[in-house]
């Protein structure tokens, strides 16, 4: 018995002393990411791509109201941080819980139940693409649009953004 309990805890000082080593790789990346910070992506920050080719200034990007053909009231259009950090400036309940919500980000609509969490993956999938050099650079300054339809409408979320680009085009 007194060796294998020998064994065992030689075991755990291996463990131990792995994860000293990763904790020591960890805060020495973490050290050098601060000693070297990379300039912001203000580009990114300038525009928001509504798609075909259509940009909105950032600072216009506020609430918006759109009219389309197929409702008798308008869609609104928020424009949200894609991560569940982030900031969502249209927290506030729906007029009528039958409303439907939809995201486009990256040229993808997201509608349904699971709509903000598809967002939310999404945005981190793309994130982790972009650290990793597979698709272009890492963009922390993205916004998604946020299209509530009203009740009874059946405007597709396509078409409350072809109406959005139309506005500002």
């Amino acid at each position: 018995m007194p060796a294998r309990a020998t064994r065992l805890i030689n075991a755990d000082r291996a463990g131990l002393v792995a994860l000293c080593l990763l904790l020591a790789l960890s805060a020495s990346m973490r050290v050098q990411a601060y000693a070297n910070p990379t300039p912001p992506d203000w580009a990114d920050a300038v525009a928001v791509d509504l798609g075909k080719g259509v940009f909105l200034p950032r600072a216009e990007a506020v609430r918006r109201l759109v009219w389309t053909s197929a409702c008798a009231l308008p869609v609104r259009a928020d424009f949200v941080e894609p991560l569940p950090h982030g900031t969502d400036t249209s927290l506030a309940p729906l007029r009528d819980p039958n409303d439907r919500v939809a995201y486009v980000y990256r040229g993808r609509t997201l509608d349904g139940p699971r709509a903000a969490i598809q967002l939310s993956i999404l945005s981190v999938l793309h994130r982790a693409g972009a650290v990793l050099g597979m698709n272009g650079a890492a963009t922390r300054h993205e916004l998604a649009v946020k299209l509530v339809v009203p009740a009874g409408c059946d405007a597709a979320p396509e078409e409350a953004m072809a109406a959005l680009r139309q506005a500002r085009g």
